[in-house]
């Protein structure tokens, strides 16, 4: 990164980091030090909801590792987990309360800048793509923006 940084900058590039699992990065909160410690305004953090479980190693203390990300967070992805017992209201109360929808991409880096993004990917069943993905983009919408 530190060869990387000054040509990000100096193009205008967004870039946005995530934990994965069994990547050089597992954790939510590593992950996000590392982003924080760049101190750069084209630098972001992602959080992806289905590796949740792995960020915090087991805990699923899905409320903490987004507050600990703070404003680094820019991009959060929902995706199916098969497990339906889990549900998303405490994540989307959680962005509401951080008001992660008005925020952006460190306005100070305005090449680079732009609104926080709230994404989903459904891997489980392709076939049901076609109703399950605007009733997904309906429910981030309306727990996000209120709409």
């Amino acid at each position: 990164m530190e060869e990387l940084l000054p040509l990000i900058e100096r193009e205008g590039i967004r870039v946005e980091i995530q934990s994965h699992p069994y990547d050089f990065c597992e954790l939510n909160n590593e992950t996000c030090d590392m982003v924080k410690s760049f101190r750069s305004p084209n630098l972001g953090y992602v959080y992806s909801s289905p590796h949740g479980f792995f960020y915090d190693e087991g805990k699923g203390d899905v409320r903490s590792m987004l507050k600990y990300a703070g404003d680094e967070l820019t991009h959060v992805l929902f995706a199916d987990t098969f497990n339906q017992t889990m549900d998303c209201r405490y994540i989307f109360e959680t962005l509401r309360e951080m008001d992660f929808a008005s925020k952006q991409l460190k306005p100070d880096a305005p090449k680079a800048g732009g609104d926080n993004i709230a994404c989903v990917s459904m891997f489980g069943f392709p076939e049901k793509m076609d109703k399950q993905a605007p009733e997904a983009r309906e429910r981030i919408e309306r727990e996000l923006l209120g709409k």
